[in-house]
């Protein structure tokens, strides 16, 4: 028999895990129009006026929602199964890479408020021709979700990992991208541009800790002169058990649980200006850091 403590800890947080379940699941029947049985239908709409007031989630804004609870079920069910796996993601499949890409739709919502407190980003972005490096690109939803939200924009997306990069191939079809998006399989540490890019997307929690300087300093080569390297990092709630739940994933997926002051001091300390962790107004489980390349 389980301690009794940790079963009834079991118990509350299948609670949080079943509703989340849910709540996808009312998500897509109402933007997809799925065919669902009349009393399934009225469970489901009543858990979510529990969970959430306002209108129904439809259409994109329930994409990023969808493919979190996806993904996070997904992986959190191989937890279970492999606890000792770390940091190997070709051992992912289809559903957890798309899954995980939809989620990050949701980080161009922090992109929006950089490109509106970060001196001189958002006029940048604006002008014909700017361009935007999505590192670590996966199924490339993010790199789509920034053409969409920038519209003078050209997102280039890069990955190693040429299954996920195959999936955004198709994704970027399937979504009428293909003159705004460019993909391509390119390491992080390996890029070839020079002052190329007005703002850079650095993912870290997918990054080794001894792999990050080496990305930094080759984003601030591709960078034009006062361009933004935007790093970012997972995000829970605040409360312990969150934080902690953050850390096993970032670590798990092959990265280091970097603290907020260790971070900025990375940035501070590459050849970069005004290295601070941008204040969180967005919804998306994501911290945004952001440091610049000088002008000159």
């Amino acid at each position: 028999m389980p301690d009794e403590s940790a079963l009834s800890a079991a118990v509350r947080l299948t609670v949080a895990m079943e509703a989340a379940a849910a709540l996808a699941a009312h998500i897509r029947v109402d933007s997809e129009s799925l065919p669902v049985d009349p009393q399934v239908r009225s469970l489901l709409d009543g858990i979510a006026a529990e969970l959430y007031e306002g209108a129904p989630v439809v259409g994109p804004a329930g994409q990023p929602i969808v493919g979190m609870v996806r993904a996070l079920l997904r992986q959190a069910a191989e937890l279970v199964e492999n606890p000792g796996r770390m940091g190997d993601w070709d051992q992912l499949d289809e559903t957890v890479l798309q899954g995980f890409g939809r989620m990050s739709m949701g980080i161009v919502d922090a992109f929006r408020v950089a490109s509106q407190t970060l001196d001189g980003l958002g006029d940048r972005l604006a002008e014909p021709g700017s361009t935007f490096l999505d590192v670590g690109t996966g199924t490339g939803w993010l790199a789509i979700a920034t053409a969409r939200a920038f519209p003078a924009v050209q997102v280039t997306g890069v990955d190693i990992f040429e299954p996920a990069l195959n999936l955004a191939k198709g994704n970027v079809a399937a979504e009428h991208m293909d003159g705004r998006v460019t993909l391509k399989v390119q390491n992080a540490t390996d890029l070839d541009e020079s002052e190329t890019y007005d703002a850079i997307w650095l993912p870290i929690p997918f990054m080794p800790k001894a792999v990050v300087p080496q990305a930094v300093a080759a984003s601030i080569r591709a960078l034009r002169p006062g361009g933004w390297l935007l790093p970012g990092t997972f995000a829970g709630p605040g409360d312990r058990l969150s934080q902690l739940l953050v850390d096993l994933r970032t670590v798990r997926s092959g990265g280091h649980p970097w603290q907020s002051d260790e971070l900025v001091e990375l940035l501070a300390a590459s050849d970069l200006s005004d290295a601070h962790e941008v204040p969180r107004t967005w919804t998306a489980p994501v911290r945004l850091y952001a440091a610049r390349r000088a002008d000159s």
